[in-house]
């Protein structure tokens, strides 16, 4: 649904009381809506809560679930936590990183792939873990992730 600056008020206002408690909700509606968190929809998000833009971009930036940047179609996110780097996740997403010839954290010049790191994947018996677009794949090495991105 695209949807406008006005509009976005006029849904916030039926959605979202105007409380500071509402800002995650508010900022996982919006993502909902454009797949990110686009500049101008957290400073409506800003406006309807009364809460300065600052605070705003901070809870944006601290959730890993949360993007401010329009991701890739494909959302390859690497698990790095202490399970999954002993097994070999940095290994991963350094063969990852090569082989979509982008760095973590960025976006392939086509649009087609976007390279995340992930702080906790919660599938520490499985590890190391890779999700890619929504799906999680466990006990991988740098082959099959590159095979299981390719496929």
């Amino acid at each position: 649904m695209t949807m406008e600056r006005n509009a976005l008020r006029r849904e916030l206002r039926e959605r979202f009381p105007r409380d500071h408690g509402q800002l995650l909700p508010a900022l996982h509606y919006i993502q909902d809506e454009f797949g990110h968190l686009p500049g101008w929809a957290m400073e409506v998000v800003g406006w309807h809560l009364a809460i300065p833009a600052s605070e705003v971009y901070g809870a944006a930036t601290s959730y890993t679930e949360l993007r401010t940047e329009r991701p890739g179609e494909c959302v390859v996110r690497v698990c790095t936590a202490l399970s999954c780097a002993v097994a070999g996740a940095r290994d991963i997403l350094d063969a990852l990183s090569a082989h979509l010839g982008i760095p973590s954290g960025g976006t392939s010049a086509d649009g087609r792939f976007s390279l995340e790191e992930i702080q906790c994947g919660f599938l520490c018996g499985m590890a190391p873990t890779v999700e890619v677009s929504g799906k999680w794949h466990g006990r991988l090495n740098e082959n099959s992730a590159v095979e299981l991105v390719e496929g």
